[in-house]
């Protein structure tokens, strides 16, 4: 997305709350682009609109905006719909990382006024990694055609030709993970988009209790700022967040992630994404880590927190 919309010397606004969103910097300079970083200072929370809407003010030159809409190291999930209004509003184009959040969050792509939409295969979605899945705006096909990036492999306008039937595959893609993607979406469809969302809603309000039963804080400020795709706490300073993990894994054949950056070693993630939103895998985890923690010395009563997850659901 930056190859194609971004030319040397451009500005772009780059929300930086968490590890993905402050990568998204790395790229804009790759590709000679100069990043305005705004919302660093706060991992906890979805960025501040008005914060945003002054950054743009001072830099009306600005030719677009990154966000990460669900930053997973710390389960944070940015408000989509404000920040695209502040956007709009300034005639910004807007570029989305959504790639663990689609499919799991409702994203109404044209009314909430993204512009490029970037997705994986391997998280809500239920396929193989090795898939990128885009969405790209009018507007930002008319930026695309502008900037008419050289390259092939990542060129847009070649993507778009193919298939179109008016130019040659830029490459050969993986059968097989179309196939598995296509088998993924049926299964999802099958259940109903919005019967999907109110899964993933249910899995992230019982997660957030049973973290409170076990008097474990979630890393992000309040539960309408975390995604209903993972959950993300903070490790006791009591606690060896190496052997925990490492427990969870050879006792339960439970893994749970650690974080990046400056929250490794500090913060853990269970992902409850696509098929894993279920009452049965947060049971299987939670009474793992409760387990745990209880070895370690850390006391929890698991019964309540099973006890807890049941009457979620």
């Amino acid at each position: 997305a930056i190859a194609n919309l971004v030319r040397r010397g451009d500005k772009v606004v780059v929300i930086s709350n968490g590890v993905f969103g402050e990568g998204f910097a790395e790229f804009v300079s790759a590709y000679g682009g100069i990043p305005i970083s705004v919302g660093g200072g706060d991992w906890r929370r979805s960025v501040d609109e008005a914060e945003l809407d002054g950054v743009l003010e001072r830099n009306k030159d600005v030719v677009a905006v990154t966000l990460v809409h669900c930053d997973t190291p710390s389960a944070l999930l940015n408000d989509l719909p404000k920040i695209a209004k502040v956007v709009r509003d300034h005639g910004a184009l807007l570029i989305v990382d959504a790639v663990s959040s689609i499919g799991g969050v409702p994203i109404n792509f044209e009314d909430v006024g993204v512009d490029v939409i970037i997705g994986g295969s391997q998280k809500v979605l239920n396929t193989p990694p090795g898939l990128t899945i885009i969405g790209i705006s009018e507007n930002a096909w008319e930026r695309i055609n502008e900037v008419k990036y050289s390259g092939y492999y990542l060129n847009l306008r070649l993507w778009r030709d193919m298939l179109d039937g008016r130019g040659v595959f830029p490459h050969t893609m993986s059968d097989v993970l179309i196939y598995a993607l296509n088998e993924a979406l049926k299964m999802i469809f099958e259940e109903g988009l919005e019967n999907v969302f109110k899964r993933h809603e249910l899995v992230r309000k019982a997660s957030w209790k049973a973290l409170e039963v076990m008097r474990l804080e979630p890393y992000p400020a309040d539960m309408r700022y975390s995604s209903p795709t993972v959950t993300a706490f903070s490790v006791p300073v009591s606690i060896d967040e190496g052997e925990l993990r490492s427990r969870l894994w050879s006792k339960y054949g439970v893994m749970v992630a650690g974080s990046w950056g400056k929250l490794q070693g500090k913060v853990l993630r269970i992902g409850h994404m696509g098929v894993q939103a279920s009452r049965t895998h947060l049971l299987i985890a939670y009474t793992a880590l409760g387990k745990v923690l209880n070895e370690l010395g850390y006391k929890v009563d698991v019964g309540e927190v099973v006890n807890t997850i049941e009457e979620s659901f």
